[in-house]
């Protein structure tokens, strides 16, 4: 069967009627991708936490507060996925899930970046 585009909504149709990028599950995911996204921040907290420590350098505590404020954004994103019914209404599941993947594939890299 060819798929086609199922209009008003940008999503791709699968024959059964429902698309699959509008299923209410994916911000479930989202949430839990937000919650891996906060354990990297946590690491690199303490880390820029101990760098500034030895250094007290202005840059460490830049990147002490740009971590805090990064958790504090994505504790307030999953307080919204989790609580919020209007903020992951038909066809929202699929565009937060992938910002939450590409936020955490740019902490694994910044991570990585900060311990070579």
């Amino acid at each position: 069967m060819v798929e086609e585009l199922v209009p008003g909504n940008g999503s791709f149709g699968n024959g059964s009627g429902q698309p699959p990028l509008d299923d209410p599950n994916l911000a479930i995911i989202a949430a839990i991708v937000c919650a891996a996204n906060i354990g990297l921040l946590l690491i690199l907290l303490f880390t820029y936490v101990a760098s500034y420590r030895k250094l007290k350098s202005q840059f460490s505590l830049g990147l002490v507060i740009f971590a805090t404020l990064l958790i504090v954004q994505n504790i307030m994103f999953m307080f919204f996925l989790l609580v919020r019914e209007g903020f992951h209404g038909p066809g929202m599941g699929f565009p937060v899930l992938s910002l939450s993947i590409v936020e955490f594939g740019a902490l694994l890299v910044l991570l990585k970046t900060t311990w070579i």
